[in-house]
Order: structure tokens, then C-alpha cells, then sequence
């Protein structure tokens, strides 16, 4: 698809809004996609790294203690624990991330506050690059699970447990989302600073359990595991694949529950304080302001 087609998408259409909106978010995706696929050779080097961390991780098996990993639920396999936190990884980004990196992207092109300054609602075009990040993240999953498996994984793929993981990682960015708005809020304030997406992105990292189990952590530090909602959605995907169950698991319920409280709590706060900064910003004349 060429340039002036995905722009004809942007065209209002007079008689039906919903389908004009839906036209938007597609012609973001597929913007920021010809944008990303442009970059080969940093295409590769993203790929190539995360296949390094499945063989990285797969080494490490060996010496893990898997008596760890039983106590957490998830069979006796640091190699299948640390693969499935491997083959999500690009999905928390997305909901972290994504959001704020568009907005940097755009100030750094010089089009944020021509973007914004249309007809076009902001949360239109962000949600077309969050679509885009979605389905990027979607190939890495689609590459990563299956090296795993060659390298011996026994986690178990089938009909109904990729159905559940889909679910649950739909789950974990409607979650996780809030926090990205916030990050994106804290670019437009701060521009090159974004205190809470670096500070949320380490926290995830060591205490929502991505690469080891969060009950090796002194009970004093587990509690700030309890309060990710990353906690949640790994656990439920990890089960899953594990053991080869589906929501309707009484855990994988749980989990899933708690994941759409996070949501229906998170998202009328963040949307609140970022249209806050959105505004002052506007006022400002500094959105666009590198």
C-alpha cells in the first residue's frame, strides 16, 4: 500500500463516523509499520537479540534450581518458565511504551502538533500504533515459542491454550495501558525525561516475575509483585501453556479478574491526568516543542 493510499483512509466520511475511525486506526498501523519496516537492518538486530535471550535462557536452565519453579505452580522447567516470559516481553513494552515512544517519534519529526491539531481525536491515532505494536509483538511470539520447542520445551500448544493465551495477552495490554498513557503523559510534560515508563519498565522486569519466580523474592518485596498486574498475566499464561488448561481454570479466572479491575480502575485516571497535561500542553503552544 502506497503513502497517498493509506492518507485517502484519513478522509472523513460524512455518513458513517465509526467506519472513518476504524479507516484511522488502520491508516496509523500501517504508517507506523511502513515507518518501522523501512529499518531492516534494526529489524534484524530486534529479532536477532531476542532469539539470543531464548538460547541465553535455555543455558541457564541447566543450572537453575527447578525446585524453585515447582514451588511457584509451574512444573519443574526453568527453560519453559523464563520462554513464555521471553515471548510476551515485546507485548509489555507495547502497553508501556508504545504510546509514549509515538509521541517522542512525532516531536522528534516535527508532526506531533500537526497530528493532534486535526479533526482526528488523539486516542484514534495512538490506538493505530498500539495496534501496530500489537502485531509486531504478535510475529516475535509466533517466531520465539516454537524455537523454544525445538530447544525441548514441553509447554503445551494447542486450539484451546492459544485461544487463552491470546485472551490473557489482550488481558495484559488492556491492563498494563494505563500506565502507558501515563508514560505518554510524561513525555508531553518532560520530553526527553518519562520517569514512569523507565521506572515501571525495570519494576516489571525484576518483581512481575519475567524471568524468575516472584516467590524467590523476600516476602518484604513480594508485595510489590502482587501489585503489578503483569504478576497476574504471566501467571495466568505461564499455567495455561504449562499445564495445558483454559480460562476456565479457577486461577486463570482469577488472574483474568484482577486484570480487568486494574483496567476499569486505571483507565479513567490515566486518560484523566493525560488529557490534564494534554490540555496545558495545547495551552502552552509546547506539544510540539522537542
Amino acid at each position: 500500500m502506497t503513502v497517498d493510499e493509506i492518507l485517502t483512509l484519513f478522509k472523513e466520511s460524512p455518513t458513517d463516523t465509526k467506519v472513518s475511525n476504524v479507516r484511522k486506526v488502520i491508516a496509523a498501523m500501517l504508517r507506523r509499520a511502513k515507518i518501522r519496516f523501512n529499518y531492516k537492518t534494526w529489524m534484524i538486530f530486534d529479532f536477532a537479540n531476542t532469539l539470543f535471550m531464548v538460547f541465553t535462557y535455555f543455558l541457564l536452565s541447566f543450572i537453575i534450581l527447578p525446585e524453585d519453579i515447582a514451588k511457584a505452580g509451574y512444573g519443574y522447567s526453568y527453560f519453559d518458565f523464563a520462554l513464555v516470559g521471553i515471548a510476551i516481553s515485546h507485548f509489555i513494552t507495547a502497553s508501556l511504551r508504545s504510546l509514549a515512544l509515538t509521541i517522542r517519534l512525532e516531536q522528534f519529526y516535527g508532526t506531533l502538533e500537526s497530528v493532534l491539531s486535526t479533526p482526528t481525536d488523539f486516542v484514534i491515532l495512538f490506538m493505530g500504533d498500539l495496534l501496530y505494536y500489537f502485531f509486531y509483538s504478535l510475529i516475535f511470539l509466533i517466531i520465539i515459542l516454537p524455537t523454544g520447542i525445538i530447544l525441548g520445551s514441553k509447554i503445551v500448544i494447542n486450539i484451546w491454550t492459544v485461544l487463552t493465551m491470546l485472551t490473557l495477552i489482550t488481558l495484559l495490554v488492556i491492563a498494563n495501558l494505563p500506565i502507558g498513557i501515563l508514560s505518554a503523559g510524561m513525555v508531553l510534560k518532560f520530553k526527553q525525561g518519562d520517569p514512569i515508563g523507565w521506572a515501571l519498565t525495570w519494576i516489571n522486569q525484576f518483581f512481575g516475575g519475567t524471568f524468575f519466580p516472584i516467590i524467590i523474592l523476600p516476602s518484604f518485596l513480594r508485595f510489590m509483585s502482587l501489585g503489578l498486574p503483569l504478576t497476574y498475566s504471566l501467571d495466568a499464561i505461564r499455567y495455561s501453556l504449562i499445564w495445558g488448561v483454559t480460562l476456565l481454570h479457577e486461577r486463570i479466572l482469577y488472574d483474568s479478574i484482577v486484570l480487568i479491575i486494574y483496567a476499569l480502575i486505571g483507565y479513567p485516571i490515566a486518560i484523566k491526568i493525560f488529557r490534564y497535561i494534554y490540555n496545558s500542553a495545547r495551552k502552552e503552544g509546547k506539544i510540539g516543542i522537542y
